[in-house]
């Protein structure tokens, strides 16, 4: 039995084992009654088990789904427990699903409706054993502000955003999504979450961390934000602030003027449309270049295809990736001044997301390495903080390459058929290639070290040992609010030592990042690129089985020296 006081670095690979064994027979409908009191009693003692349970659901039983067919029924737990619920059925009304693009709900439901609905009920009928703390300040008084809209927006303890819901007195914070706030004076502050705060007054909020976009009505002025050091009066303006992970805060001016003023050094600034202000975790205040991308301003026009399955998900449209050999020997160091961006791609989380959750994605290659670069814009970077074989959910970059020239492009293997029991459908060469790989790069908040971890074929094949001779680093962005990744890895790794790819070569690649909620625990969404426009256009096709999946990859393109 695993106990309160286990974390996740304690969870031993014995309760881990069981825990994703008794969520495959959850998805398989093979739950036996035994077992299913036997879960429930884990649930019930653990937070860690609560965690890792619902991660592993989230980002891998939607997936047996998916391959199981239209024709299987759906397990899913209801409020009383685990039930079943069969295709044809309409999902629990309760739990709050977008609108899916026009797809057969063989694979609508499978990729998010039915996924979304077994994780709330299953939250329901586990975690509502025990009460869910509120944040405090939601629906309290004195009431500060109502909510006026609400995209994807999550208060931190895990509810759901509603508009017309109450902010009063006391700590709020919000998790997930875009929430905006407005007071009784016609004040609205647009909140990205993750975020926390704290009404001080009327006129005052106290902001620990996040961003908020502060809006004032025409021709009234003085609100004040408090940030760890620095105080902003508004003169009648719309100004963005924010609180970076490092302690350092910023003001950045839309319009009109505001006052800064450090809390702990002597000094003040007027700031005027166009100019931004840092100051530093000691109070230093030091004038900034201003990025419009760094706040988000106004929620995105509603549309039917707005993105499904969360907040952070994005939409493909780079179809390869162009491999060129270095200039110069490349040093690992997670200072990626010395790469070529000539080759880079670029791809963003929809908007009003894109410039805050983006990857912008670098690869090279010589006779001996594999090298891969990113800059990923995270507001909560590098906070890794998940082990035994889950990493990626705590924010990650994963490239997968096949170095196979003669498996050419597309790949034809599927997860489904590396894993096929029937006779009449053997496995192909491509879905259990060890030329086929999946390589997890993230790094660990804990040890402060990259992390490298190798998955082959379409069965994701794990090493029997912790691979050797690769290199790697990260680097957090001065502002806090991203990083960047630089890894060396020898074609030894990738089974091709021998025969490595060489200019000419076009092969498959497909590049995903994950990010992770404020612990560094769950995964809160993904981005997916470099994929097979053919591919991804199929109607029931959705990105987070294009892993699975070697006809949605992209193209790896091997160019010559210049």
């Amino acid at each position: 039995m695993i106990t309160d006081d286990m974390n996740a670095d304690a969870m031993n690979s014995d309760a881990a084992d069981r825990l994703r064994n008794w969520a495959d027979d959850y998805v398989a409908g093979a739950l036996s009654p035994t077992d299913r009191e036997a879960l429930e009693r884990e649930l019930q003692a653990s937070d860690e088990a609560r965690r890792f349970f619902v991660s592993y659901l989230e980002l891998h039983a939607g997936l047996a789904w998916q391959f199981r067919g239209a024709d299987c029924e759906l397990p899913v737990a209801s409020e009383t427990g685990l039930g079943e619920m069969n295709p044809s059925e309409t999902p629990p009304t309760s739990v709050a699903v977008s609108a899916p693009p026009p797809w057969s709900w063989r694979f609508s439901s499978t990729a998010a409706v039915v996924t979304a609905a077994m994780l709330a009920a299953v939250m329901v009928a586990w975690f509502g054993l025990r009460e869910v703390p509120r944040d405090p300040a939601v629906n309290a008084e004195p009431v500060f502000a109502v909510v006026r809209e609400t995209l994807r927006g999550s208060w931190s303890d895990g509810r759901e955003v509603r508009v017309s819901e109450s902010v009063g007195k006391g700590p709020w914070g919000i998790e997930n999504g875009l929430v905006s706030l407005v007071t009784d004076d016609g004040v609205e502050l647009l909140v990205e979450g993750p975020a926390r705060a704290e009404w001080l007054g009327e006129q005052c909020l106290r902001l620990t961390s996040g961003s908020v976009v502060v809006r004032m009505p025409k021709g009234q002025s003085g609100f004040v934000v408090e940030l760890p050091q620095m105080r902003v009066t508004d003169l009648g303006t719309e100004f963005g602030t924010s609180v970076a992970t490092n302690g350092e805060s910023r003001v950045q001016v839309f319009e009109g003027q505001v006052r800064a003023e450090s809390l702990s050094v002597p000094g003040q600034k007027e700031l005027q449309a166009g100019e931004t202000l840092l100051c530093t975790a000691d109070g230093t205040l030091m004038p900034e270049i201003s990025n419009e991308a760094r706040f988000v301003r106004r929620f995105p026009p509603r549309a039917p295809s707005d993105q499904l399955g969360g907040v952070l998900y994005s939409q493909s449209h780079v179809d390869a990736v162009r491999i060129s050999p270095p200039a110069a020997p490349v040093v690992i160091d997670a200072d990626l001044s010395e790469w070529n961006r000539e080759n880079a791609f670029r791809s963003a989380c929809l908007p009003p997301y894109d410039g805050s959750y983006f990857v912008e994605g670098i690869m090279m290659y010589d006779a001996q390495h594999l090298y891969i670069a990113a800059h990923v814009g995270d507001p909560e970077p590098m906070r890794n903080v998940v082990s035994d074989a889950m990493e990626f959910a705590g924010g990650s970059v994963i490239v997968r390459v096949s170095t196979d020239r003669k498996l050419g492009w597309p790949l034809k293997g599927t997860m489904t058929n590396a894993n096929s029991k029937d006779p009449m459908k053997l496995p192909l060469p491509d879905s259990l290639s060890d030329r086929v790989v999946s390589l997890i790069l993230s790094h660990d908040a804990r040890t402060g070290e990259p992390r490298i971890r190798l998955q082959y074929g379409f069965n994701f094949r794990g090493n029997e040992s912790p691979p050797s001779g690769w290199r790697g680093a990260f680097r957090k962005d001065a502002d806090g609010r991203g990083y960047s990744l630089e890894y060396a890895i020898p074609w030894r790794l990738l089974q091709c030592e021998n025969d490595p790819p060489r200019a000419g070569d076009v092969m498959a690649a497909l590049w995903t990042v994950h990010w992770s909620d404020t612990d560094g625990r769950l995964c809160r969404g993904q981005l997916v690129e470099v994929t097979n426009p053919q591919a991804r256009s199929k109607p029931g096709v959705t990105p987070a089985t294009f892993f699975a999946d070697g006809a949605t990859w992209g193209r790896a393109v091997y160019l010559q020296s210049k």
